[in-house]
């Protein structure tokens, strides 16, 4: 095995390290968050998610843009005039980034008004405590439009272990922080906001430091430069349009629901919106090691190189991701039971979660697609593809949700990825790889197979498992989830290989 594959291995490794410690404290902690601000103010965080990700929007592309830039300036041999380029143009993207952010709080903290009052249905929250959580989100998003961009930097370097390592320490603060405060201080949801704020300013300014002191300009005070930005456009206008019409496309339910349902249930909808994003999330580590070493390959021209990753990677990816799914899916009230001891919400979620949670893991996989065509930087087939689901998608989810409710919304979300999983791959591959779409189609229904046959050998021993208690649930889902995974790595190709051998392999 290569140093570089060696070197991938190792940062995803780190990755998903630090990606699942963050993962697993925001599963342990939300639920007394739930528990101690209450289902309305707990809806108020699901809003605070909501809102973080249309305003995403403005982000224009330009942070997915420089790791590739800088990703791109690694794999050619550069001049000693052009090392200060990745300084150069991260100093151009803040300054880009300035007036988007100041614009962004102050709208909102003039909205902020208008949103308690007229868009949410709180019952039990006053609507001066609303308006100043609003407010207070405002700050929140322009901090993280910085943050998002100075950590694109560092992922452009491939600094995984040190970004690993600063994100496990943001994470700790944040929830065992949290938690700390709405068990022992205040259970005022605005001093949660507040605290919040102030994680968020702070995780700014450590990767700030960190991107200054790797991506150097050759002056302090250093402007715009117009030089290096020009080359990024055409990619960033790609990566915007595309932005707008995925946030569109992921968040438009999400949205219409915090309107049709009361705040209560609508932090009940945040639980499951937060499993299904968490399956999503699940592939972050990976891609973002994926993305900059497929683009270092193809600028390289090292074309089968970078099919065999996209193929292992993808393979790795639905591997855990369809079991997972699976379980969830297959015992989605036990679950949510489990996880936060509230019946209420466990009922609610019931018919509700599985439909979320596999139309998830349908998304994760297609936007395998979308890393193909970023490594080319060639992003029209994805553009217009984007826009045609987007025209096709927006009165499905509108009527879906504005006259059948949450599970109209449940049902259109599962349905519109399904969709898109039938169509879009076979065209992506016939374009970027010819011969990729066979062995990628035949590791899905291999791993689609063998997680369905695991969960109905799993049911029995989930049953015989599980209890009242919820650590017996918990410990029945967990073997249930072990059986499908088993079976996955059992019928993939190395061990069916290895078997092959050693049952064919004369005797001496």
């Amino acid at each position: 095995m290569s140093d570089r594959n060696l070197s991938m291995l190792r940062n995803t490794g780190l990755s998903y390290a630090g990606q699942a410690y963050a993962m697993l404290i925001g599963i342990l902690i939300l639920p007394f968050y739930l528990g101690h601000l209450g289902a309305e103010a707990y809806g108020l965080i699901g809003f605070f998610a909501v809102l973080q990700a249309w305003l995403q929007l403005l982000d224009a592309g330009l942070s997915p843009s420089l790791v590739r830039q800088i990703a791109h300036f690694r794999g050619r041999n550069g001049s000693a005039a052009q090392r200060y380029e990745p300084g150069q143009l991260l100093r151009s993207f803040e300054l880009i980034f300035l007036p988007l952010a100041l614009l962004t709080a102050l709208s909102i903290h003039f909205a902020s008004g208008w949103i308690a009052h007229q868009w949410l249905q709180a019952e039990e929250l006053s609507s001066a405590t609303i308006v100043h959580c609003i407010s207070l989100m405002g700050l929140m998003i322009g901090l993280k439009l910085y943050a998002t961009l100075y950590k694109s930097g560092l992922q452009g370097l491939e600094l995984h272990a040190w970004l690993n390592s600063a994100n496990v320490i943001v994470a700790t603060l944040r929830y065992f922080g949290g938690l700390f405060l709405v068990a022992n201080i205040s259970q005022n949801p605005q001093d949660f906001f507040v605290f919040q704020a102030a994680v968020g300013l702070l995780e700014t300014l450590i990767f700030a430091v960190k991107a200054y002191s790797l991506m150097p300009n050759p002056k302090l005070l250093t402007g715009f430069n117009w030089a290096v930005v020009k080359p990024v456009l055409p990619f960033a206008a790609g990566i915007s349009l595309t932005s707008v019409l995925w946030i569109v496309l992921t968040q438009l339910d999400k949205v219409l629901l915090s309107n049709v349902l009361p705040l209560k249930e609508y932090g009940y909808f945040s639980l499951v919106a937060l499993i299904a994003t968490g399956i999503m999330t699940l592939t972050n580590p990976l891609v973002q090691t994926l993305l900059p070493r497929m683009t270092m390959l193809v600028a390289e021209d090292r074309i089968a190189d970078m099919q065999s990753l996209y193929l292992n990677a993808t393979r790795f990816v639905c591997s855990l991701l369809f079991p997972l799914a699976g379980v969830i899916a297959f015992h989605a009230a036990d679950l949510v039971f489990a996880w936060t001891g509230d019946a209420e919400a466990a009922k609610w979620s019931r018919q509700i979660l599985p439909w979320y949670v596999v139309g998830s893991a349908i998304m994760a996989v297609t936007a395998f697609q979308f890393y193909l065509q970023y490594a080319y930087g060639q992003l029209r087939l994805h553009v217009w593809f984007s826009v045609v689901s987007a025209v096709l998608s927006i009165p499905v989810v509108i009527y879906a949700t504005l006259e059948h409710g949450v599970y109209g919304a449940a049902l259109a979300w599962f349905g519109l990825r399904m969709l898109t999983f039938l169509i879009w791959p076979s065209m992506v591959h016939k374009r970027f790889g010819a011969g990729l779409h066979r062995p990628w189609l035949q590791d899905l229904l291999r791993i689609t197979a063998m997680t369905g046959l695991g969960l109905l050998i799993g049911e029995p021993v989930f049953a015989a498992i599980s209890s009242e208690n919820r650590f017996d649930i918990l410990l029945g889902l967990a073997v249930s989830g072990l059986i499908c995974l088993t079976l996955v790595a059992f019928t993939s190709r190395p061990v069916v290989m290895r078997l092959y051998v050693m049952m064919t392999k004369s005797s001496v």
